[in-house]
């Protein structure tokens, strides 16, 4: 922190805000006596910036951070009962992806001395891994243009988003291709009533999962997409997760079995669940 002066400028200010205000009120109290504290001292920053992650000329996601200090420092306020979590993070990272800076600040007012955490973005690259298709997931054409389409969003974007700033870029890209599509869908759990999916359907043929920041696609989130495919009566899918620093990618066949239980289980020994 020595060698970041700035940095350790702006966390002198959350203090004295911390010691102004005390602990744990609403997000938006410190929110607004740092920024006051920031303009009486000419330190130059913009309040909640909200900007558009466009993709083809389509609303990928909405980006407002709670402080931005251009080419130097993105900072996210909260409130907290307990410690951060891990989209607290995700989130950072996001908005420092977007704003193409490499440090960033989480503000935990919500405790009797203000904590905080400093985080580095380092921007990573990675090719697109390459896939053949199996026969199962058809019909071709449509398996062809969703790996392209995911191979495109990779191009223009790159890694360092959350999992739903990538689904957001999907389905931008999907509105772009007219291909049809449903995000988050519902289906009914036999006769316990419905679940929202995180999956997007698309062309009423297939799913697409998509996770992010972590190592790869894991067993758990294969099981989940077969989960999906099984409620949704959809025969095939792909598993995509955008890592911190590669792309992994997964065909998913739909389920033969009924005990969902014994799937998951059984994941990474099942040899419908594997790339091609």
């Amino acid at each position: 922190m020595n060698q970041d002066p700035f940095t350790h400028r702006i966390i002198g200010h959350a203090m004295a805000t911390h010691r102004a205000l005390g602990p744990g009120l609403g997000e938006e109290f410190y929110h607004r006596d740092l920024a006051l504290r920031l303009e009486s001292n000419r330190i130059e920053h913009r309040s909640k910036p909200r900007q558009q992650l466009l993709h083809r000329g389509h609303i990928a996601d909405i980006f407002e951070p709670d402080l931005v200090f251009t080419g130097r420092l993105v900072v996210e306020l909260k409130s907290l009962r307990g410690d951060f979590a891990p989209d607290h993070f995700s989130q950072l990272f996001a908005y420092l992806k977007f704003h193409a800076n490499e440090t960033g600040l989480l503000f935990d007012f919500g405790k009797a001395s203000l904590v905080f955490k400093r985080v580095l973005f380092e921007p990573a690259e990675a090719t697109f891994p390459d896939f053949s298709i199996p026969e199962w997931a058809e019909p071709l054409e449509l398996a062809t243009a969703i790996l392209n389409l995911l191979r495109e969003i990779h191009r223009d974007h790159g890694l360092g988003y959350r999992e739903t700033t990538y689904r957001g870029l999907f389905a931008a890209a999907l509105r772009a291709e007219g291909l049809a599509h449903m995000v988050e869908p519902t289906a009914a759990i036999g006769r316990l009533g419905p679940a929202t999916l995180r999956c997007i359907v698309v062309a009423q043929r297939c799913a697409v999962s998509i996770t992010a920041l972590g190592e790869g696609v894991s067993a758990a989130d294969r099981s989940y997409l077969q989960t999906c495919l099984r409620w949704l009566g959809l025969p095939w899918g792909i598993a995509i997760h955008f890592g911190r620093t590669a792309v992994d990618l997964r065909f998913v066949i739909a389920p033969s079995r009924k005990n969902l239980t014994e799937i998951q289980d059984s994941a990474d020994q099942d040899p419908d669940i594997r790339p091609a």
